[in-house]
């Protein structure tokens, strides 16, 4: 059972409150801080957000348990919009890739999904080419973090009978030459990689994706279509770790008024990252971004491509309470410190699965 949760004296309350919809243009670097806010949350929702001053006199906020969170960061727990998992891993003994048993998979995927919740990820989507991958997901559920199911096709659509009867998967990927199979009902996100762009435009008409998930290396034109669509453009800001010059297609698609999402691109066989907080130091160290550009990418806009922006994402009321607590004076400060975990404090549907303070339940 949730308990009645007063989070009291945040230094900067990051709401992002805004319309319920995915944020482009001027939006797209909106906080919404609040100096000194509180948060309010009663049975795994939040009911009130605002200056601690105003909800500490709120009748419905007494009796409840009070957390002091002075000279600290409040804001929506990070949402992953891009991971890959797969049975293949590397097995440095053999010098190769080797096929993992379903129990293996299994609790190393429960290892993973908790060292992501560590580091502050609430939410994933999580992508998946294998049937056995999914239903492995399935049995999974919503804990540690929650996840949103996608199945990634890599050569034929046959198994789609299995995985709609199934139901396996909460959305399918398509590309250019599988996005005629799905009828408009179903949750579809576009992988694009590269190519002429009206092949591009008529995909887009065709398939009516959420999402696309991009390169970092989009031409003129593909942005111009992208930004003039719906769909929110998933980059992995993981996959510029390594890459030796800075990529400019998200900050020049933003400028365009369009909307992006940012994910962490996590693959066993060839990206291991799966830390969002890093996330966000390279979005703005490589991909050119604003912090608060990089944060709306990382929540809001990552809920957006999800399907699930009216529930996570932002603190409002009538959310679900899924918000981090950060060790932190001052948000601008994060990609500044890499290699450290901010996370003080994590809380899920109103109750507290990370704890890293000195503080206590039982001693409040």
């Amino acid at each position: 059972m949730s308990h009645s949760l007063l989070l009291r004296g945040a230094r900067q309350l990051l709401t992002l409150r805004g319309d319920p919809c995915v944020r482009r243009g001027p939006q797209s670097g909106n906080l919404a801080v609040i100096e000194d806010g509180s948060v309010f949350i009663q049975g795994g929702k939040i009911v009130a957000v605002g200056p601690t001053r105003r909800l500490e006199n709120l009748h419905q906020a007494r009796g409840a348990l009070q957390i002091p969170v002075p000279n600290c960061i409040v804001m929506p727990g990070f949402i992953d919009s891009s991971m890959q998992l797969s049975l293949l891993h590397h097995d440095p003994a053999k010098t190769g890739r080797r096929r993992r048993k379903l129990r293996d998979f299994y609790s190393d995927s429960l290892i993973l999904l908790r060292s992501c919740l560590a580091h502050g990820t609430l939410h994933a989507g999580i992508r998946a080419s294998d049937l056995s991958v999914l239903r492995q997901l399935t049995r999974i559920g919503h804990a540690p973090i929650g996840l949103k199911r996608v199945w990634h096709p890599e050569s034929t659509l046959t198994a789609w009978e299995t995985v709609s009867r199934q139901k396996l998967a909460d959305c399918v990927i398509v590309t250019t030459s599988t996005a005629h199979a799905f009828h408009d009902e179903i949750d579809k996100s576009l992988e694009w990689r590269g190519g002429p762009v009206r092949e591009f435009k008529e995909c887009l008409a065709r398939s009516s994706p959420r999402s696309v998930f991009c390169h970092h290396d989009l031409t003129p034109a593909t942005r111009k279509a992208l930004a003039q669509s719906s769909a929110t453009a998933i980059f992995e800001a993981g996959s510029v770790l390594l890459d030796r010059l800075p990529a400019s297609s998200a900050r020049e698609l933003l400028n365009e008024g369009g909307a992006i999402a940012l994910g962490s691109g996590y693959h066993a066989l060839c990206e291991p990252n799966y830390n969002m907080q890093l996330v966000l130091a390279l979005a703005v160290r490589r991909l050119n971004l604003t912090i608060e550009e990089a944060i709306v990418a990382t929540t809001i806009n990552a809920a957006c491509a999800m399907n699930c922006g009216d529930k996570i994402g932002s603190l409002e009321p009538g959310k679900q309470a899924d918000l981090l607590i950060l060790n932190l004076h001052d948000y601008r400060e994060l990609p500044r410190r890499l290699g450290v975990n901010h996370v003080a404090m994590a809380i899920r549907n109103g109750e507290i699965v990370i704890n890293r303070t000195k503080w206590r339940v039982g001693a409040a």
